[in-house]
């Protein structure tokens, strides 16, 4: 039995381990991230409170700050009524070049957006979740809007959901946005930045502005023609390889580009073995160059993250990026 084991394992060896093809030495000889080649660079953790992860942030050119959004673990409650279900407590942070904190904003208790996004509308900040916008003027921090957003299987509120079926909610939503749509003032497709999503932007009498899905392709093609698109503004310097996976962003001297992803094998992702990345960086700042790299293995994320509007700096002089929930400036 005992024999019958070892060879048992070292089967498994054979199959997912030293002798698949995939898992030979990978030609990835650079240092892991936050570690860099260059020990010139000072590569600085941005400290956050005890539990807060990092999910987006924004860098400001001209107002050479950063905004940044964190929030805790995502807890799931609740059996039946979904505004009681993956919950979470937010963190909106202003920071200036330096990373020191002039404002923050605590949020507790909101329903977690896996579409959090930031911008800037004029002076104002504009934090985007599934439920509502929020603006915040960029200076002081203070909320100066809140908008509604409206989805068709949260519609009309979260407090009757469990007794209508998702037929009977459309039902509802479509007339509802006809409606809205019928007494906007001022109605354009948004492009959410960072995202590939489209919503509907209406305002009505009184700058009484609301946010409304857009259901299908069909939909967006007709929304579009007939009232036109608008984006947030970003770095016209982000350029992106849809073949190759692999990204270039300037900004003014600063560069920060992906040169090359390696295979690292497989791995166990129970149940099933997934194969594994790494993917190579270069940075040029301050005239200098680091490389690094980064690793899908254990379940981290391949890419390191840039801003939402894919700026690099906020004064010139440093690099913010944020990997696996923790932002970074680099100078």
């Amino acid at each position: 039995m005992k024999h019958f084991a070892l060879l048992l394992l070292w089967l498994i060896s054979a199959l997912f381990g030293c002798n698949n093809r995939n898992s030979k030495k990978p030609e990835q000889d650079l240092p892991w991230f936050p570690n860099t080649d260059n020990s010139a660079l000072q590569v600085m953790e941005i400290p956050l409170d005890s539990g807060y992860t990092v999910q987006t942030f924004f860098v400001s050119p001209v107002r050479k700050e950063v905004f940044v959004v964190a929030h805790t673990k995502v807890v799931i409650s609740g059996q039946h009524k979904l505004e009681d279900r993956f919950r979470t407590d937010y963190l909106l942070l202003h920071l200036d070049a330096n990373g020191q904190v002039l404002q923050r904003q605590e949020l507790p208790g909101l329903r977690h957006s896996s579409s959090a996004c930031l911008w800037l509308e004029h002076q104002n900040l504009v934090f985007y979740l599934e439920d509502k916008v929020r603006l915040y003027d960029a200076g002081s921090m203070r909320i100066t809007e809140e908008i509604p957003c409206y989805v068709q299987h949260d519609f009309p509120s979260t407090k009757n959901l469990v007794e209508l079926f998702p037929e009977e909610q459309l039902e509802l939503y479509l007339p509802a946005r006809e409606k809205a749509l019928k007494k906007s003032v001022s109605t354009r497709v948004l492009s959410l930045p960072g995202t590939r999503a489209l919503v509907l932007l209406v305002e009505e009498a009184k700058q009484k502005r609301s946010i409304w899905a857009i259901l299908d392709a069909l939909e967006i093609d007709q929304f579009t023609r007939k009232y036109g698109q608008i984006e947030p503004p970003s770095n016209p310097g982000w350029n992106y390889n849809a073949e190759t996976g692999l990204f270039r962003v300037e900004d003014g001297s600063i560069v920060l580009e992906s040169t090359k992803e390696v295979s690292m094998g497989t791995q166990l992702d129970y149940p099933n073995y997934k194969s594994r990345s790494a993917m190579q960086y270069e940075l040029l700042i301050g005239g200098k160059k680091a490389r690094f790299a980064t690793t899908n293995r254990s379940r981290k994320p391949l890419y390191v993250l840039c801003a939402q509007n894919d700026y690099l700096s906020a004064s010139g002089a440093e690099a913010w990026i944020a990997y696996d929930g923790t932002l970074y400036r680099l100078e």
